[in-house]
């Protein structure tokens, strides 16, 4: 699967809070924008407080080990160790209340596939009747992929309470209520955000409906029980999407990431940030800008993201979105008087092309509608009375003959360019506005972010908290700025490998498996992982793996000379469904709508999943006794042993100690030196791990000299990018030069740079800035002449021409190009340089430079 990148920046300044930190001492600093390479001033946090007693308690952490910012921790965190030595009498408490006697208390797991609504009905029929035989006592931790996550998030919001939940499923389902109007207000809140993805959309528009519930508590708001030892200590399981690359070859251990009440992070990389910081912005492990967090219906879309394969996933979300497209036109219909105004036709004219274009990038209509478009717009005007918008004639006329790619690109940009100036001017509205026509611009907003989200195929767009952190050694981490996480389930579709070594070491786990498909797929995946990384784990045979898979028993027991005891519980199987193994399967498809969900199927999908915990009581709990009696080991395999060299120690100075002792009667000798392989750059090095950016961001520069003086001796500074074509050393009097330039492969900065001609006595100076993404910023383009000699910092002169700042020996005129094309004209004694730049297929910008005529 395919995720891209390329998230949102507001131009609007947007009010943020955040309940777990008092108003913090800031300062300011300058840094690098990762998508232009521009300088920026950053305002760094530094000094966290105590929260506010008065806040509202769901947002709010336990005072026990807060721990602010990015932090590396080698074995278990103090919080959760501390949460399960609370734990440990509960569970010793429980064994013994099964007559089961135990000196130790075992750590014993329950692990819930993904699955979809099947998942997470069938889950919560699992925990319930674990909870009603005294099992989920017994238990130290619950850890789930996908739809699994929906269950436990809901389990641990009723602080565990499962009585009267099957009467509230089928409730909900019998009653098919779903909050549409409150889903779109989170919708369009979240679409405010500067990085909105599908994850957004999915999270308020598919998992609440499909789970019936809109959860507004954030995942610290479940820790106080969890603390108090009172229930099992939780573990939520995402994969880092632009990684999936690096899984599918080597299925690397630093692709998986786990939240808990506690924190959120890379247990391969030992690298966290406490869960109420997750997704506000860090640089080098400093907070940068706090964010709110996130609430546990966002996280449940992005931990169940994946419940189909892409098209399915595209036609239900295209379907999703054509059903609020005629919402909305209803509601328009209602305000007469608001379809009449002009901006509203342009959203309309818009929100069409869009709409056909995620459709069918190849629909003939898409050209129609660009004309619609045209028409809409054509009674505009510039201020010398021409057309404003005369440039949607080329795309018109040219539809056919442009690459996917730049139809794409250009919108992308068209959407932006109709966006941003509502943004900047939001503020400014009047507080007698329609409230309708308010609302058509919302939806406006958030529909068209969705859409280009959707074409672009972007889920999970979170800011990198490891961004530029000098304890992380590997490039595809902290080079990124923003991160992509989803579904846990595109790796194994169970979270073994954070209850495993080296992860925690559970002694029993209890697998239950909601998957669609082979029921045992989830095993040969987990053992396939464990193999690559030396982890113990139960060995299996393929061939024993298919003929189970043929027709599947309630319970296979696997054990190992070494590693975890492994029950794994397969939802239909051959003692609940007899021969109708794929009647069932069929009748609770993944990706079944909710709406056709009835009471009768909630009853007996809860039957099934409970039959399964009570067939299987006494393997259980013989299982149990076992372990309690003796727990298994992990020979060999330490924290240290797997992760150690992925991180390195904050606290070290780098050094590496070795000792070998031989007890051999064989001599080894001659130690190799350092392979050295010129020319391999970072760029190579990790280009398969992170996808290549689609999108080349290539500057086309045309220059005419329509001077009698001859301009030489080109230079040129890049902030980021490089060059394409090189800039001739001469433009002669009466003649015309090309160049260009393009931006760096796997790079996510855009191409942004200076180029400079010097004169005889002026210097001709061409800014220009294309970022890597439009939704972080404008393109930029300028004209400057210089009159002082070149020799200055080039650095310095695009600084003072971005910020403005002009000087008798400086001259420039720069330009936002808010829509893709625009104009600059600058005048200096007898010249005058004319430019025009465009982003309608590539940016190109078009120099002329002229004398003026004589009065």
């Amino acid at each position: 699967m395919l995720w891209k990148r390329g998230p949102w920046r507001m131009t609007k300044t947007t009010a943020r809070t955040n309940t777990d930190l008092r108003t913090p001492s800031t300062h300011h600093k300058v840094g690098r924008d990762c998508a232009t390479g521009k300088k920026r001033t950053l305002k760094v946090v530094e000094e966290f407080g105590k929260m506010n007693p008065e806040e509202s308690s769901k947002s709010q952490p336990s005072n026990t080990h807060i721990r602010p910012g990015v932090y590396f921790a080698t074995g278990l965190q103090e919080e959760e160790k501390a949460a399960v030595n609370k734990r440990s009498p509960k569970v010793l408490e429980a064994l013994q209340k099964l007559n089961i006697q135990a000196e130790q208390a075992p750590v014993i797991a329950v692990l819930g596939s993904g699955g979809g609504l099947r998942a997470h009905i069938a889950c919560l029929g699992v925990l319930s009747e674990m909870k009603e035989l005294g099992l989920l006592d017994a238990v130290t931790y619950l850890a789930g992929v996908s739809g699994s996550t929906w269950a436990l998030s809901s389990f641990y919001i009723n602080n565990g309470n499962m009585e009267g939940m099957e009467e509230e499923l089928k409730h909900r389902y019998e009653d098919n209520r779903w909050h549409f109007g409150e889903s779109l207000k989170k919708a369009i809140q979240a679409a405010r955000r500067e990085n909105y993805s599908m994850t957004d959309f999915w999270a308020y528009f598919v998992v609440s409906r499909q789970t019936r519930e809109l959860q507004d508590s954030n995942l610290s708001s479940i820790k106080k029980q969890v603390e108090e030892g009172l229930l099992p200590y939780p573990i939520f399981a995402a994969i880092d999407g632009d990684l999936q690359p690096d899984w599918k070859k080597r299925k690397t251990q630093k692709s998986w990431f786990e939240f808990t009440p506690h924190h959120a992070g890379y247990p391969a990389l030992g690298a966290f940030v406490p869960i109420t910081q997750f997704g506000s912005r860090f640089e080098n492990g400093t907070l940068v800008i706090p964010e709110p967090e996130r609430d546990l219906t966002y996280l449940r879309g992005l931990w169940g993201s994946a419940l189909a394969d892409i098209e399915e996933i595209k036609k239900y979300i295209w379907d999703m979105l054509r059903d609020l497209r005629g919402k909305l036109k209803q509601k328009e219909a209602k305000a007469a008087t608001c379809m009449e105004s002009p901006e509203v036709q342009v959203d309309e004219a818009l929100l069409d092309l869009m709409m056909a274009y995620v459709k069918d990038q190849n629909d003939p209509s898409i050209k129609d509608k660009l004309r619609a478009l045209q028409q809409v717009l054509s009674a505009e005007r510039d201020e010398f009375g021409e057309q404003r918008y005369i440039w949607l004639d080329e795309i018109v006329q040219n539809w056919d003959e442009i690459s996917p790619k730049e139809k794409e690109q250009f919108l992308e940009y068209l959407l932006y360019c109709f966006m941003r100036p509502r943004e900047l001017h939001e503020g400014a509205k009047s507080n007698s506005m329609n409230r309708i026509e308010g609302l058509i611009q919302d939806v406006f907003t958030f529909l068209s972010k969705t859409g280009i989200c959707c074409w672009r195929w972007e889920w999970g767009t979170v800011y990198n908290f490891l961004y530029k952190h000098g304890n992380i050694t590997d490039e595809a981490i902290q080079s990124r700025e923003f991160l992509h996480l989803v579904d846990a389930g595109l790796a194994i579709n169970t979270p073994y490998p954070l209850v495993l070594p080296p992860a925690r070491g559970a002694h029993l786990i209890l697998s239950f498996d909601f998957s669609a498909g082979d029921p045992l797929e989830t095993i040969r995946a987990t053992a396939d992982y464990c193999r690559c990384h030396a982890i113990p784990f139960p060995e299996v045979r393929e061939d024993q793996l298919k003929e189970w898979a043929k027709a599947p028993e309630s319970c296979y027991i696997l054990r190992g000379e070494t590693g975890p005891v492994v029950m794994h519980f397969t939802l239909f199987n051959i003692s609940n469904c007899g021969d109708d193994i794929e009647t069932w399967r069929k009748k609770y498809d993944t990706m079944k709508l909710s709406d056709s969900y009835t009471p009768d199927l909630v009853k007996d999908l809860l039957r099934v999943s409970k039959e399964n915990v009570q067939m299987n009581k006494d393997n259980i709990l013989n299982e149990m006794r076992k372990i309690a009696v003796k727990p298994v080991n992990f020979p060999g395999v330490t924290k240290e042993d797997c992760w150690g060299d992925t991180v390195q120690h904050a606290q070290s100075s780098r050094t590496v100690e070795i000792k070998m002792s031989n007890n051999t009667d064989i001599t080894f000798s001659e130690p190799l030196k350092p392979v050295n392989f010129p020319g391999v750059t970072k760029e190579d090095c990790w280009g398969d791990t992170v996808q290549h950016a689609q999108s080349s961001r290539t500057v086309e520069i045309k220059m005419s000299n329509n001077t009698d003086i001859t301009f030489s001796e080109p230079l040129y500074y890049l902030q980021s990018g490089h060059v394409l074509v090189d800039p001739p050393p001469l433009l002669s009097p009466e003649s015309t030069i090309n160049c260009s330039f393009v931006k760096k492969s796997s790079s996510f900065q855009g191409t942004v740079g200076i180029l400079v001609y010097q004169g005889p006595s002026v210097h001709l100076a061409l800014l220009f800035s294309v970022p890597f993404n439009y939704a972080l910023h404008r393109i930029e383009f300028a004209l400057a002449i210089m009159t002082e000699p070149v020799s200055r910092d080039l650095e310095r002169v695009f600084d003072d021409i971005i910020q403005g700042k002009g000087s008798p020996e400086l001259k420039a005129a720069k330009c936002d190009l808010q829509i893709p094309h625009g104009t600059l004209k600058l005048e200096h004694d007898s010249l005058i340089i004319r430019a025009t730049m465009s982003n309608i297929h590539v940016a190109k910008l078009d120099v002329v430079v002229e004398t003026k005529k004589a009065p």
